[in-house]
């Protein structure tokens, strides 16, 4: 029978249809967004927790006795927090001015000429007096004496103070970053999952809070007399550590009736595990402190707790020197051990993150902080190997720039265009300014400068060749005397100074104080730079015949660089430098660059250890713009045999719940840091494997995992993807089911479920690597293994780098979009369908419809 197939023309043959499209497609919405909401980006995270509060009332100095509205304060995040920063932002408050009105662009402890700041503390408790404010003029004082304190017993801060003072610009609109304390960093205030804290910010609006303005020397806050008077300065910073005349403690009597709190809720610190007995002991990595010690936490207050010891200030060299002699159990590492296996092991990736150049640089005009910055390997290089030249009077490095803002080739990467209003520093002090990066032997160091040895123009510079404008190596730094890079530990290498019998004041200068590594750890390098602590020492000695450490720079006048790893940088909100990459491109470390990085990269044959082919051309990574050039992934080495039991079942727990919940993003204990990129299925199926083989302790070898010498026949057309990225394979038990591969380099049979081929199947965890045991025998290697060249092909490698995993943060963003065109489907088509499905008013919306799209049609 022939069938007439309905005339599109006919709206009956679109009307019948409308009803199931409009319900399939509300579906497909409804299930687009459900798996999305399973998967909190780290912007959500932090956006979930940010609390907004109410101000103090605006004061208007000319109107003093008549008061505005209430401003508004927001903490960006309140819950779950470790220490870290949080930024908090202000608005309707009064603007920060001088003697005369001017605005202000900075704000100092004690100074007496700047007015209406604003101050932040952390306070222990929800609802705190001033002597619960960690480093007020009265912390830890008689708590019911409050300000009538006539002899106080004042705490000394036992870390270095968090107080910040900042200024409110001229729309009565400010901000400040606050680093957060915990219990581990300071007990006295003791801030932890048990014990609330709060901030509190303090407008300082002036009011007479010495008692001075009245004969009975009483305190008025409503008047504002004396606010200004040089002798007094009531609104000024200047009062809070006066003595009042009537014998009060503090002149901030005033300003705390202005104080607002907002509470702050702290995560379980990893101190709450030292309780329990650790069921093993890792080392090693400390650029992954900040994803271990979550997940640290997160084991030791779960329903079954497991607590491990984690020391992460030792080198990774020694971590890996101290696993393969048997006595560590779990080496965390970024670079595969060489030598041929001293004992079985595996590789487990945990986790990607990267290497920040970190800077704080101010407009010394006009105080503001700049935060976009663009650097190259070549002036990377320049800081490390100390190639400015102090006065141009050193002969190692003479005729150079002074400071690197003073070099012609910074200053065409990061022209400040005139609306900024900002400037690049004009003052350079070179012992104030070589970077703050860490002593010893670390991965950090080796990858940071093995992409500096990778990069020609760094490399002619470190050959000896003059850049473009003349500048050169420090000489020092020139072979044979220097063994050039890479190296896993910075060495300064001039100590040389100015060679005159009798130099002047303006001429005595000696490189050896002006660039000292941090040997007491990564960590010690953030707090250094959070406290804008510069590395030098200086050169005069003191009482005690040593040198002290060089001062603090103000804000508003820094001049700091840090080399730190991207986690660190993340948590304490740090502008992080652009980096150039091979492509030509300059990228911020972060999700897109990770990503980006990690499908670039190459695997090494032998261990199944992901890195970049720095210095290899015509590579995925060599051609890829997105790419952050300083992208890391942080692996475990996992023993295999020879453990106890219990042991092995501990080391399989935390590889199995690190990477699978640990790799959801979050603040709460056990979740996956700022700064950190979740792993690839790729990468998860790795680990999964690798839990297998610790559990088992069946002596599998890293050569193990390489592939066989001759993998089966690949069916073209099974999935693969271009551009390099194997495609994403379902695999069946084992990975016996083959999928094509990318095409980048011209080779194919390496999809994630190809165990065969050297992949590891997404469904695989238990068997994915069963073909490559099988293959060998316990303690051996798979005949045919070798280790990796450089630019190998992807597809060939045994780990394939793969697409990325989902951008939880970029999937979280696109929420809430989705999410109201669902609604908008759900809400306008459903009905829409119900009228337009055959009813009366239905018929009558098409008819006006029909009608008035044939008037359109008719008009000339």
């Amino acid at each position: 029978m022939r069938v007439r197939l309905p005339d599109r023309r006919d709206p009956g043959w679109w009307r019948r249809r409308l009803p199931a499209a409009a319900l399939v497609w509300s579906v497909v919405v409804a299930l687009g967004v459900v798996p999305i909401g399973l998967g909190i980006g780290p912007q959500a995270v932090a956006e979930s927790s940010t609390k907004t509060v109410p101000g103090p009332n605006l004061f208007d100095p000319k109107n003093p006795a008549t008061p505005g509205k209430p401003g508004s304060i927001t903490v960006s995040q309140t819950k779950d927090l470790t220490n870290q920063v949080v930024q908090v932002s202000w608005s309707g408050f009064t603007p920060t001015v001088d003697g005369v009105g001017n605005p202000r662009p900075t704000a100092h402890r004690s100074d007496a000429t700047t007015y209406y700041a604003v101050r932040i503390y952390e306070c222990r408790g929800e609802k705190p007096s001033i002597t619960d404010c960690y480093d007020s003029s009265l912390y830890g004082g008689d708590a019911t004496a409050g300000f009538q304190q006539v002899a106080p017993k004042v705490t000394a801060p036992d870390f270095p103070s968090n107080m910040v003072i900042a200024p409110t610009g001229p729309d009565g609109s400010g901000a400040a970053d606050v680093q957060l304390y915990t219990s581990d960093q300071s007990p006295t205030l003791g801030c932890d999952a048990t014990h609330a804290c709060s901030l509190v910010v303090e407008a300082n609006y002036g009011g007479d809070s010495l008692g001075a303005s009245n004969a009975a020397r009483a305190v008025d806050c409503t008047n504002h007399t004396i606010d200004k008077q040089r002798s007094r300065t009531t609104a000024a910073d200047a009062v809070f550590n006066r003595v009042a005349m009537n014998g009060m403690s503090s002149g901030e009597q005033c300003a705390w009736q202005n104080a607002k709190v907002i509470p702050l809720s702290f995560a379980p610190t990893p101190a709450a595990c030292d309780s329990q007995a650790p069921a093993f002991v890792s080392e090693g990595l400390e650029m992954a402190n900040r994803a271990v010690q979550k997940w640290r936490a997160g084991l030791c207050i779960g329903n079954s707790p497991l607590s491990f010891q984690y020391l992460s200030a030792s080198g990774e060299p020694q971590a890996r020197s101290r696993f393969l002699a048997g006595t560590t159990d779990v080496a965390l590492t970024a670079r595969p051990d060489t030598a041929t296996p001293a004992r079985p092991y595996v590789y487990a990736p945990l986790a990607t993150s990267g290497v920040s150049v970190v800077f704080l640089v101010d407009d010394q005009t006009t105080g503001r902080q700049i935060r976009d910055m663009k650097l190259n390997a070549r002036l990377v290089a320049k800081l490390l190997t100390q190639s400015y030249s102090p006065k141009g009077l050193v002969d190692s490095v003479k005729g150079n720039p002074t400071c690197i803002f003073a070099d012609p080739e910074f200053l065409a990467l990061n022209p400040l265009p005139d609306s900024s209003g900002l400037k690049w520093p004009k003052f350079c002090n070179v012992n104030e300014f070589a970077p703050t990066v860490v002593g010893g032997t670390t991965d950090l160091v080796y990858q940071l400068t093995s992409w500096i040895a990778a990069d020609p123009d760094a490399a002619r510079f470190l050959d000896g060749e003059p850049d473009p404008w003349g500048m050169h190596v420090d000489t020092y730094y020139l072979r044979p005397a220097f063994s050039g890079y890479p190296v896993d530990t910075f060495i300064r290498q001039d100590s040389s100074g100015i060679d005159k019998p009798e130099p002047t004041n303006e001429e005595k200068h000696w490189r050896e104080f002006e660039w000292n590594p941090v040997t007491s750890g990564l960590g010690d390098v953030v707090r250094k730079t959070l406290q804008n602590k510069p590395s030098c020492i200086q050169a005069s000695l003191n009482g005690s015949g040593g040198h002290d450490a060089c001062v603090p720079m103000e804000p508003g006048t820094r001049t700091l660089f840090s080399i730190m790893d991207t986690g660190q940088a993340k948590a304490y909100s740090l502008p992080e430098a652009q980096l150039l990459n091979p492509a030509g491109a300059f990228v911020s470390p972060g999700t897109t660059g990770f990503q980006a990085s990690v499908a670039d990269m190459t695997v090494d044959a032998s261990t199944g250890v992901q890195s970049l082919p720095y210095g290899t051309a015509d590579t995925a990574y060599s051609r890829d713009q997105r790419a952050y050039p300083l992208t890391t992934v942080q692996y475990a080495m996992v023993p295999t045999q020879g453990v106890p039991a219990d042991k092995a079942a501990a080391i399989t727990t935390f590889l199995r719940t690190t990477t699978s919940s640990g790799q959801v993003y979050g603040n709460e204990p056990g979740h996956l840091a700022p700064g950190f990129l979740a792993l690839t299925s790729a990468q998860r199926a790795q680990a999964a494997d690798a839990a297998t083989h610790v559990e088992a302790q069946d002596a599998k070898l890293p050569g193990n995992q390489a592939a066989p010498p001759n993998p089966p026949a690949v069916t073209p057309g099974d999935g693969g993807t271009s551009g390099g990225t194997p495609a994403e394979g379902s695999g069946s038990a084992g990975g016996t089911t083959p999928v094509s591969a990318g095409t980048d380099n011209g080779t194919s049979g390496g999809g994630l479920g190809g165990a065969s081929t050297g992949g590891l199947g997404e469904g695989a965890a238990t068997t994915g690597g069963a073909a490559a045991a099988a293959a060998a025998t316990a303690g051996g290697k798979t005949p045919g293994a070798a280790p990796s060249t450089p630019g190998k092909s992807l597809s060939a490698a045994p780990v394939a780098a793969g697409t990325p995993a989902a951008d939880r943060s970029g999937a979280a963003r696109l929420l809430l979009p989705i999410a109201l065109i669902g609604g908008l489907v759900l809400l306008v088509g459903g009905p829409a369908a119900l009228v337009l499905g055959g009813t009366p008013a239905g018929e009558r919306t098409l008819a006006g419809l029909r009608n008035g799209w044939s008037r359109l049609r008719r008009r000339p």
